[in-house]
Parts: structure tokens; C-alpha cells; sequence
């Protein structure tokens, strides 16, 4: 056995021994905590063992704590803000609740979360202050200290037979003294037979006792507990009284009589421990059955269901509750009661009148206090673009520029002065009135008719320039929609086009074009200033409606002159529209052998030979033959057609699987060349190349020739002309692709043959051509190619796929297609790069 080994057995043993001894004594009595969390630390065989020992089944839990000193116990803390109980998972959030709701939610009894939590937390009782009436009896320490002709320290035991044995004076009966009377005995003892000696008198460990609570608590049983204990204390230990039993007639009984009753409500509400009596050994605590209750529920301090003891009547409830909160409406408070023939019923009660609150209650009522409304009278409330938004007192004769006084110091920065909104509510039914004024000419010239009266509870709102106001006033139009009947249509309008807020706005009285347009914002840099739209619904003999377009002098109107400035009507919607050839500005890159490369704006239908020649023209050294032009919206379809055969080789994938998995010797070959142009399209990246002539139209503009060739720009287009190349590129279905040297003189075969030769899976007869310049030419002519005329700088030969070795697919067209796309974007990688 290795040191390891022994030192586990060793430790196992040790363990299994300790617990051995421990089972030996939980055999009298009951285990306790610890011993059992030390017995569930033992292997299942250790467990069965101890218990085969002293023929008890495993512990489940513990029924009493055993303690060997005096000791207190205390309950386990509570967090603040959390119920002991569970939360009612069907409870509803206090945000969505009405007020008659909220003063009737669950109540809980008062005062049983004292005894929260499992009683574990235990504190020595050796630091607690001695009562000179503690009672001593057997068990007890006295601690006599002597001083004159010797020194001398004794720590003497209570016997059993409730003496102290005292060395040079023998034994000193005590039992039943107060501490008091036994430091009178003792003393008088000393100061008799050892003359000239003093002594001081104290306590030392004290003893244990043992009690029995029983009743109506969570844990009944005989407890051990220290001497000092009192009955609040043992309540503690057995885990408090059960909701079923009584707080205010808790009994002490001793030697068959009660001679104590404790009321946990005066200590629960007044800090009183008078009647918080210390226990003696054998005495019982008895907890009765709950009394007559009353319920309290709404606005007061303490809503819960109380236990009634001598109170009778409203008056004393309160008291219990806590009384009122400031919030409290008591004018309309309910009494629910159970009538005489088993019916529930309410009865109201004014709260605030002194005579109700001697109204007598009985057991099983349950008061509900209602709150106040949380509609607030006499202020007015500013909202929006504001330092300090909120509710203000109103005053009558208030005007707006009592509640705004000065732009710097009450708005925030850039504030639309032009336009701000006053939401009214209209008595009797609550009706609101939403109506504009000009908030600069407010403060501005407070005399001017925009620095309205304001009404108690109006709103005023202040918008920012910039921000958008939709979710401000969107709420207010869904307002007055909601309002809207077949004699009083919504009073909303709507703005449309080239605003700065468009949307729904609320039409005021009065409220003509201009206004709807300050509404909005004001007119945008790109508006038609000319002219407008408006459009109007009208409902003709109530059978049908009938659209109508009025042309609207939109310059007329920002001059202020004529009549063309229009009453609007509820549903008009004005449209603003755009300047003509209007957008924002378009550009095109050019990069490469131009003389002055870069990002160029473009007008409506520029060309790029316009545009060549605003970048220089192109260098020396430029190949204008290879020159890449790329354009956006061609990019894109070219995505789709890539993702479109990617779709269909996956298709296609699928079928040739399940094809060669029910024929028998299928060739596999076909579908390794599947997954592989599978892989190849994923990682083709669209490119979007546009083929054009560059020489040809470089050469014509040079003439002064209007050119075919010539192509008409697109915002984003890129071109790049590359420098002088000598290379041709061999790719597809070759054994080495690569790129050679251009010679004159040279077909395609040779070089084909000078990039390996053509595999087996390669179609030599559909091999061809992907000029510079992206055109592609599939045959050739013999004599061309016999002069080496067939192939120029910058080309690339394409050597295809011989597709009857892919048979299974369905349509060989996929294939080529694949194959060709692969094939310009390796001939386009450059310009690629290059952006």
C-alpha cells in the first residue's frame, strides 16, 4: 500500500469511527444538525453500518436541537424587500392595476414573518448582563473572589442537591435564591468565619434548561435552552408561531397554572418586553388558536389581517394599521362584511367623520382604504424640448410666457420656435383640443395674441428643430381619431413629400397651408417652391366619398400675397414635391494609367468620355484594351444569377445522390466533380464587369467623332485601365494554370501544351477566348490561329469541362455557365484588387 493509500484509509476510518460515536449517542436522543451533516458525509455502506449499530433509519431531518451550553437563538434575516411566502404567480403588476384593485390585494396575517427563516444562527449566552432576580439552581457557576489577608479565586458549581461547596466553609445551600439573595448568603458566610476577607460575588457559565412549547407553533417538542431564556426566545427555537395560532394570548404555564400571558403585538408595535417573562425548567409554553381577525387593506401603513384582542371598533383598527397614509381617500372607504345570513356584503363608511369611527367591527371584516386620483389639479405641465420638464402651479390668468421665460434658460439648444402645441382637455366629458402657437412671437412680444391664456391641466409642448416628433405627436392624432363620430370627423391633416417632418398633424380651427407646412417643419432644401398638392375627401349625400386635387400657389404663399393661402378640412393631405433632376450628388471612380485618378462627381447622363478627359486622359503606359469597367446594379444581378446555380447545383447534387445510391455502380466520379464546382461557385465574388471598346473610343473622341462606343455614367461606376501587360493566362480543365509570356506567333494549343496539356475531363473542342477587354470568342479562325493573330496580350484561355462526364445533371447549361463565371472573375482579379 503507497503512503497515499494508507493516508485516505486512515482519514475514511478516522471519519467512520467519529461518526460510530456520534450514532451511539443520537441513539438516546435526537441528532443534531451537525451530526447529521457529518453522518451525510460518510459512503452509503458507512451510513448503513452506523445505522445497523443503533437500529434507527437514516436521518431525514432534524427534530430538535441539542445544545450542550446556554445559548440563544435567532432567526435567519430576512432580505429587505422580499416576503417570506411565495409570490403569487397570477398577480398582477401595480402599473396596470386600478386603485379599487390595489386596496384589494392579498393580505397576509401581521406579525408572523418575526419568525421567518430556520432558527440556525445560535449566540453564547455568557456576555448577557445577570438579572439580580435570576433564580439559581443546579448547574449554575459561581465565581467568588477573595481580597484581604489572602488572595484567592474559586469558580464553584451548583450541586444537585442545589449547594455550594465551598472550600474552609463547607456547603452553602442556594437553590432557589435570586442572585441577589444568594451574594447576601455567601457574603455573610465569608465575612463569619474568615475574618478580614472581602469578596465579589459574580456569575459564571450558567445552566441549561429544558422547556416544553407546544400549541399552535411550527415545531413542537422539548427544548433545551439557556437560563436566560425568556419566552420570546424559545419561540425562536421551535421556528415561531404557525399562521393558525395566536400572538396575543401566548400562555405561560408553570406547574399547571398559568402565571404569564405575552401579547407579540406590543412587541411588534411599542417595543414592549414587560410581559416577556424568563423561564424556568419545566415550564410550557402554549400557543392557542387564532382569535377574531380583521382585515386592513389599501391606503395604510400596515395593511394586513390583524387579531383582535380588546379592540372593538375603526378607531382601534387604524391604530393597529399604522392609520392613514397621505395618499388616503377616506371619505370613500368600504367595510366588506359577512351578514348575518352567510352573504357577503359592503358597507360605506366616511373615514373622515369622528362619529363613524366608532363604528363597531366584527370578526371577519375586512376595511378597504381607497387612494386619492392621481390626476393632479391647478398646474400645468411643460413637455419636450425643455430643461426641465414637469408640472408647474397655475395661476389664473397664467400665460405662456409665465411658464417659458426666457429661451436660453429654459429650452434646450435649437429649439423650432415657429412651432409648439397646446393640448387642452375640454369639460365636461374630458374631450381634448390640440392648437399651435408661435412660442418665439410668444416671448418675443407678449402681447401678441401666441402668448395664450393657459387652463389648469393643459400641456405644453416644445419641439427641437432637428428631432423627430412623430412619437410626441402621433399619440395626440390617435387621440383625436379616437374621438371622431359621423358628425365630427377626426380633426387630423397630413403632410407629405419634401418636409422636414412629415406625417399626421391635428387640424386647428382656422388652420390654413401655411400653418400645416410650419407643422411640418418647413420646407426642405430639395422642395418645389412653386407649387403644391393638396388633396381633399369629401363624403357626398352620405353614399359615397369623392377625392379631389387642388393645385396650391405654394409661392404665393411663402410671400404672403393673395388668397391662395387655404382652409384646410379635416382629412386634407398637402404633398410637397421635389425639384426636378433633383438627387443627391452621383459619382464614378477611375483608377489606374489616367493622368489624374480619383473619385469624380457626374451630372445627369454625363459620359465617360467626358470624364476621361476631365481625369487627363490616359498615360503612356496604359492598356486601354484590358480596361475593367464595373457597375453596381450589375453586380447585383449577377448575384442573383450565381445564387440562382448554386440553388440548382444543389438541386442537381441531391438528384445524382439518390440516383447512384439506387443504381449499382453509378460513377461516383460525377459527383466529386459536382461538390467541386459546388465549392468553386461559393467562392466566386460577383464583380458586375460591363465589356466596352475603350481604344475604339478613345481613338473617336481624339477625331471629334460622337462615338458608339461611348457609355452613359451611373452613380458608383468604376473603371480601371491597367498598365501595359505581356501576360496570357491559361485556366479551366489544365494540369498546371498559370499565366505565360505573350509571343506572336503562338495558338492556343501551344499555350495549352505550355500549361501541362488538357486533363482528362477537359472539352478541347469548346475551349475559347476571354479577351482584355471581357468579350469572349468560343470559335477562331485556323488561319488567325496559324499566325498566332488568335491570342493577344492580356487574354485568357478557358479549356471547359467535358460535361457528358457529369451526365446525370439535368441541364449541362448550369455547368457552362458555372465554368464561364469562374472564368471572368479570374480574368477580372485584378481590377478587383484594385477597388
Amino acid at each position: 500500500m503507497t503512503k497515499h493509500q494508507k493516508s485516505a484509509f486512515l482519514a475514511r476510518l478516522t471519519g467512520f469511527i467519529l461518526m460510530f460515536g456520534l450514532a451511539m449517542v443520537a441513539a438516546a436522543q435526537t441528532l443534531t444538525a451537525e451530526q447529521v451533516q457529518r453522518f451525510e458525509q460518510l459512503t452509503p455502506a458507512q451510513q448503513a453500518r452506523v445505522m445497523e449499530v443503533i437500529g434507527q433509519d437514516i436521518p431525514k431531518q432534524v427534530d430538535e436541537p441539542a445544545l450542550e451550553q446556554p445559548q440563544l437563538v435567532l432567526p435567519l434575516p430576512v432580505e429587505p424587500g422580499h416576503a417570506p411566502e411565495e409570490e403569487d404567480e397570477n398577480a398582477v403588476t401595480e402599473s396596470a392595476e386600478t386603485e379599487a384593485d390595489k386596496s384589494r390585494e392579498p393580505l397576509k396575517p401581521f406579525g408572523y414573518d418575526l419568525f421567518t427563516g430556520v432558527p440556525t444562527t445560535f449566540a453564547p449566552a455568557t456576555d448577557i448582563p445577570i438579572d439580580v432576580d435570576y433564580v439559581l439552581g443546579p448547574g449554575d457557576t459561581v465565581k467568588i473572589q477573595l481580597f484581604g489577608k489572602e488572595h484567592a479565586e474559586y469558580s464553584l458549581v451548583v450541586s444537585r442537591e442545589g449547594r455550594l461547596h465551598f472550600p474552609k466553609l463547607g456547603p452553602i445551600p442556594v437553590a432557589g435564591l435570586t442572585f441577589r439573595e444568594m451574594q447576601d448568603v455567601v457574603k455573610t458566610q465569608i465575612e463569619k468565619q474568615m475574618i478580614g476577607e472581602k469578596a465579589v460575588i459574580t456569575l459564571g457559565a450558567l445552566r441549561s434548561i429544558r422547556v416544553f412549547i407546544l400549541g399552535d407553533v411550527n415545531q413542537p417538542g422539548s427544548y433545551t435552552v439557556s437560563a436566560l431564556s425568556t419566552m420570546t426566545n424559545a419561540l425562536f427555537v421551535s421556528g415561531g408561531v404557525s399562521e393558525v395560532g395566536s400572538l396575543r394570548k401566548i400562555q405561560l404555564k408553570r406547574r399547571g397554572k398559568v402565571v404569564a400571558h405575552l401579547d407579540l403585538y406590543d412587541l411588534l408595535l411599542q417595543g414592549d418586553t414587560g410581559n416577556d417573562v424568563r423561564l424556568q425548567p419545566g415550564d410550557v409554553i402554549f400557543v392557542p388558536p387564532l382569535g377574531q381577525t380583521v382585515g386592513v387593506a389599501g391606503e395604510v401603513r400596515r395593511p394586513a389581517i390583524y387579531e383582535l384582542k380588546h379592540e372593538r371598533n375603526l378607531q382601534q383598527l387604524l391604530e393597529l394599521s399604522g392609520g392613514l397614509l397621505p395618499t388616503a381617500y377616506p371619505q370613500a372607504s368600504q367595510i366588506e362584511r359577512i351578514n348575518s345570513r352567510g352573504e357577503r356584503t359592503l358597507v360605506d363608511v366616511d373615514l373622515s367623520d369622528k362619529s363613524v369611527l366608532s363604528t363597531r367591527i366584527q370578526s371577519g371584516d375586512t376595511l378597504h382604504v381607497f387612494s386619492i386620483l392621481e390626476k393632479m389639479e391647478n398646474i400645468v405641465v411643460l413637455s419636450g424640448h425643455v430643461h426641465r420638464p414637469g408640472g408647474y402651479q397655475w395661476r389664473k390668468g397664467m400665460r405662456l410666457s409665465d411658464l417659458i421665460h426666457s429661451i436660453r434658460d429654459d429650452l434646450l439648444p435649437r429649439p423650432d420656435l415657429d412651432y409648439a402645441l397646446v393640448r387642452r382637455e375640454l369639460m365636461p366629458d374630458q374631450r381634448i383640443e390640440v392648437f399651435s402657437v408661435h412660442l418665439g412671437q410668444a416671448l418675443q412680444h407678449p402681447q401678441s395674441q401666441d402668448n395664450v391664456v393657459l387652463q389648469s391641466r393643459d400641456e405644453v409642448i416644445v419641439f427641437g428643430a432637428s428631432e423627430d416628433r412623430r412619437e410626441i405627436v402621433d399619440p395626440l392624432v390617435e387621440q383625436l381619431r379616437l374621438q371622431a363620430s359621423f358628425r365630427q370627423p377626426a380633426r387630423t391633416v397630413h403632410i407629405g413629400g419634401v418636409v422636414r417632418h412629415p406625417g399626421d398633424y391635428p387640424l386647428e380651427t382656422g388652420m390654413k397651408v401655411s400653418d400645416l407646412i410650419r407643422a411640418g417643419g418647413g420646407l426642405s432644401e430639395a422642395a418645389y417652391a412653386l407649387g403644391a398638392e393638396l388633396t381633399r375627401y369629401a363624403v357626398v349625400d352620405g353614399s359615397y366619398r369623392e377625392i379631389a386635387h387642388v393645385n396650391v400657389d405654394l409661392a404665393s404663399i411663402l410671400k404672403n400675397e393673395g388668397d391662395a393661402d387655404i382652409d384646410l378640412l379635416p382629412h386634407d393631405v398637402l404633398n410637397i414635391k421635389r425639384l426636378p433632376e433633383w438627387a443627391t450628388a452621383e459619382t464614378v471612380e477611375i483608377h489606374g494609367e489616367v493622368r489624374f485618378p480619383g473619385i469624380y462627381p457626374i451630372a445627369r447622363g454625363e459620359q465617360l468620355s467626358k470624364v476621361l478627359q476631365r481625369a487627363g486622359g490616359v498615360t503612356d503606359m496604359a492598356f486601354p484594351q484590358g480596361a475593367v469597367f464595373l457597375r453596381e446594379e450589375l453586380r447585383k444581378r449577377e448575384k442573383q444569377r450565381i445564387d440562382e446555380m448554386s440553388r440548382r447545383l444543389e438541386s442537381d447534387l441531391a438528384s445524382v445522390s439518390l440516383k447512384l445510391a439506387q443504381e449499382k455502380g453509378g460513377n461516383a466520379g460525377s459527383l466529386d466533380i459536382i461538390r467541386e464546382l459546388g465549392d468553386q461557385l461559393r467562392s466566386v465574388r460577383p464583380i458586375g464587369r460591363l465589356v466596352i471598346n475603350l481604344p475604339k473610343l478613345i481613338e473617336e473622341t481624339r477625331q471629334g467623332r460622337r462615338s458608339d462606343y461611348d457609355v452613359t455614367l451611373a452613380d458608383g461606376d468604376k473603371l480601371y485601365v491597367p498598365p501595359v501587360t505581356q501576360e496570357v493566362t491559361v485556366t479551366g480543365e489544365v494540369f498546371y494554370p498559370t499565366s505565360h509570356l505573350y509571343a506572336k506567333g503562338l495558338d492556343r494549343d501551344r499555350y495549352i501544351n505550355m500549361s501541362g496539356g488538357a486533363t482528362g475531363k477537359a472539352d478541347t473542342s469548346r475551349t475559347y477566348v476571354i479577351r482584355a477587354d471581357g468579350s469572349v470568342e468560343t470559335g477562331g479562325n485556323w488561319y488567325q490561329d496559324f499566325n498566332g493573330g488568335g491570342v493577344k496580350p492580356g487574354d485568357t484561355i478557358v479549356v471547359p469541362l467535358d460535361v457528358e462526364r457529369v451526365r446525370p445533371i439535368t441541364l449541362w447549361t448550369n455547368v457552362s455557365q458555372i465554368i464561364y463565371q469562374l472564368a471572368i472573375t479570374a480574368a477580372s482579379a485584378n481590377a478587383i484588387g484594385v477597388f
